[in-house]
């Protein structure tokens, strides 16, 4: 059961039966019963009455726990409860009515797609997590444990809620608990921000189907647009490893978008390229979101005499690097093609015109007869 608190009755009513939270509230609500476990994750079993064997297990790179009685132990893919019957039916060989508590003490780093209408769209990978309630197990001269792992399953995901596709983010469970965990928020930030032609409405997130769920994949749409409309966090929805997700494109742009990000911290306020050429300053630039080549221009100083075109290169969101020539104008519209928006590592460089081109040969070619001729005019100034 969810407490909704936006639900709760705010009249000075003196009805208990609608000033009563139902007991149920207190129970753990499994939100974490889907979490598949993999190489980084380290597991606490608690086991009963065996206490002397409990610990805080870590999965190695084969996807192994290595355990008591039973050494290496294959448990890469299976979700908590999985992993607490298989372990309970091995122990039983050994204990008598084995019963054991399965926990996650540290959650893995974890490695998510983000595609779509992103400035830098790509595969970005988190810090593990560990839960700051984690404790770390010790066994005492008389065989009990010096303190038990904290059951911290309160922290949200998706979990059993993402159960068919284009299901409405309504259904799901999305308090953010800690600012430890992973969420939408954190990938977007990661990917460089939206532009002002991400729908915000519509992300999809596709997550891994345990096995004993039979597997496959799960889908779910977010509307996350309430996230910089109204700093609303509900839908900022937790992201564990494997997780897809994909942000669709708007067929106009919103203007009101890239402030509103910046605000809620999402879109970061400034990005850098960098200018070569014919400039007055050349290097790094820092320039505002959303800045277009006349911004950039306009802090490195005015463009030299006899420029010629403008060459921008940048990756794609494809990941292939695209070279494009410009015929910039100061002038033209922003975001036009003459005065094109900038990306965040832009390189920039202003090339020098024919003629520039043409007296710089010039200059090379007849540079050791002037030097010849300055010599010639020293030698005979000293001579007279």
């Amino acid at each position: 059961m969810t407490f909704n608190i936006s639900k709760a009755d705010t009249n000075n009513s003196t009805n208990s039966k609608n000033n009563q939270i139902e007991i149920e509230y207190l129970e753990s609500r499994n939100e974490l019963e889907d979490y598949i476990f993999d190489t980084g994750d380290s597991i606490s079993l608690e086991f009963y009455p065996a206490v002397e064997l409990s610990g805080v297990y870590t999965v190695n790179e084969e996807g192994e726990l290595f355990l008591p009685m039973l050494d290496e132990t294959f448990v890469r893919g299976l979700t908590k409860s999985e992993l607490k019957t298989l372990l309970e039916k091995r122990y039983d060989d050994f204990l008598i009515d084995p019963e054991i508590k399965v926990k996650i003490a540290v959650f893995k780093s974890i490695r998510v797609l983000a595609r779509g209408e992103l400035r830098n769209p790509g595969f970005y990978k988190f810090s593990a997590y560990s839960s700051p309630s984690r404790i770390t197990l010790e066994k005492k001269d008389n065989s009990e444990l010096d303190s038990l792992i904290e059951n911290y399953n309160e922290q949200s995901d998706l979990s059993q809620n993402l159960q068919s596709d284009n299901q409405s983010s309504q259904d799901l469970e999305v308090k953010r608990s800690s600012e430890n965990l992973t969420t939408i928020s954190d990938v977007i930030r990661k990917a460089g921000g939206i532009t002002s032609l991400t729908d915000l409405s519509r992300i999809e997130i596709i997550r891994d189907v345990p096995l004993g769920k039979g597997g496959g994949k799960k889908r779910a749409i977010i509307d996350f647009s309430t996230y910089i409309n109204s700093s609303d966090t509900t839908n900022d929805i937790r992201i564990f490893d494997g997780d897809s997700l994909f942000f669709p494109k708007l067929s106009k742009a919103n203007t009101n978008q890239i402030p509103k990000s910046i605000l809620s911290g999402i879109t970061p306020k400034f990005i850098t390229v960098s200018l070569f050429g014919r400039v007055e300053t050349t290097g790094v630039v820092k320039l505002p979101i959303e800045a277009v080549l006349s911004d950039a221009i306009d802090l490195t100083g005015p463009i030299k005499p006899l420029s010629g075109k403008i060459v921008l290169i940048r990756y794609s969101n494809n990941g292939r690097v695209i070279k494009k020539n410009i015929s910039y104008s100061a002038n033209a519209k922003r975001g036009s093609k003459r005065n094109p928006y900038l990306k965040k590592d832009d390189l920039i460089s202003v090339k020098s015109s024919f003629f520039g081109k043409t007296t710089g040969v010039i200059k090379e070619i007849t540079a050791p007869f002037v030097g010849i001729y300055s010599t010639k005019e020293l030698i005979e100034g000293f001579s007279e």
